[in-house]
């Protein structure tokens, strides 16, 4: 991560220019990436909690209806077996014409939208081979898998291991089966995301980002927030291995994604999280890096501090669960436009967040260096 503000000494130093004019149009490095989908991910397993919570309520109702057209099959059928052992008191009153017998047969098939042939026989139903399970088996079983995966994913977030590489292999094969369904293309996107940063050889990286990114380029125009969130954060991550000029084709196409993204989802706030970074690393181009990026381009993207703080307390607003890093780069930003008692402020809320991962580490040393600078602001 880069510091802000930059100033001319920047030119001097080892970093190369092409390096930081393509972190400032979108190359945002994998291992910052992985942190900030936390919120997200988290919300996501409560919305399965609750889809999981309404698919059991539809079962429910539909068992009821299962038994009910059960007893009615039941009812007719005890109805039959009395009429051929009795076939000479059709004209008695003992089973002809009974309350009981027309209150049943009023309850029966008139109120239903069944035929004597359509529920005699509830074998298949009942093994699972009937029309309904047909229809919708498919779909629940994708359904089913695609919310294992998410798990996989949310496990290897908390403790790196084999369950991304699970979740990957698992998402290739879906992919094969359903290959233009944009649910199991972004989760794949999102595994090879997560699988190169646990890569430790460069080619692999690479190899796993050009994986996710391969099938997304068919649906440039999905309609989903998901997949254009995962597709811009593999093009950042892309821009690592390409020359200056690819890295910042990549930008804009990193920025033209997630705007997709926040017009389809705009309350998620690691969309607001990203385009604040996004801003922040442009907003930080120093004149050289401008002019290297005017050369290239000819409106080279533009953006200041204070268009970055209003995506970060956005994302601040709309977040379930505090993360270290929006709280960090909020000071950083009140840093950049002067304002150091609002930095300190945010710098203190960093603290105060507990650390659990590599990311929140490095996160909380910096928030405590920049504390200690700019301690003499504190009210």
């Amino acid at each position: 991560m880069r510091k802000a503000p930059h100033t001319m000494s920047d030119i001097n130093s080892p970093r190369l220019i092409a390096t930081a004019v393509a972190a400032a149009f979108g190359v945002i490095g994998a291992v910052g990436l992985f942190v900030y989908q936390k919120i997200r991910e988290q919300q996501q397993t409560e919305r399965v909690r609750r889809d999981l919570d309404k698919m059991g309520e539809t079962m429910a109702e539909l068992q009821a209806q299962l038994d009910l057209l059960r007893l009615q099959q039941n009812q007719r059928r005890n109805r039959e077996r009395i009429s051929r052992r009795k076939p000479n008191l059709k004209n008695s009153s003992t089973y002809s014409a009974t309350d009981n017998d027309t209150d049943v047969d009023a309850f029966s098939t008139a109120d239903t939208e069944f035929d004597d042939d359509e529920f005699f026989d509830f074998s298949d139903m009942e093994s699972g081979d009937g029309d309904n399970e047909r229809i919708s088996g498919p779909t629940n079983e994708l359904d089913r898998t695609l919310a294992e995966t998410d798990k996989l994913i949310e496990a290897s977030e908390l403790r790196p291991g084999s369950e991304c590489e699970e979740a990957l292999s698992t998402l290739r094969n879906l992919l094969v089966k359903y290959p233009d369904n944009i649910e199991v293309i972004w989760r794949l996107a999102r595994a090879c995301h997560r699988c190169s940063t646990n890569a430790t050889e460069t080619s692999k990286k690479l190899a796993l980002i050009v994986e996710g990114l391969k099938p997304c380029e068919r649906f440039e125009e999905a309609d989903s927030a998901d997949f254009h969130k995962w597709y811009a954060i593999l093009i950042g991550s892309h821009g690592m291995f390409l020359s200056t000029k690819e890295k910042i084709e990549g930008g804009y196409r990193f920025k033209k994604h997630l705007n997709k993204a926040l017009e389809i989802r705009p309350e998620d706030p690691v969309l607001h999280h990203l385009s604040g970074r996004f801003k922040f690393e442009v907003a930080g181009l120093t004149w050289i890096e401008r002019k290297v990026a005017s050369t290239l381009f000819a409106e080279p993207p533009s953006a200041t501090y204070e268009e970055a703080i209003v995506d970060f307390e956005r994302a601040e607003e709309l977040t379930i669960k505090p993360f270290k890093d929006n709280k960090l780069l909020l000071g950083k930003c009140y840093v950049a436009v002067g304002r150091y008692q609002d930095a300190i402020r945010w710098f203190e809320e960093t603290s105060n967040i507990p650390t659990v991962s590599e990311e929140d580490r490095v996160s909380q040393n910096e928030a405590d260096q920049l504390l200690s600078k700019y301690s003499k602001y504190r009210s």
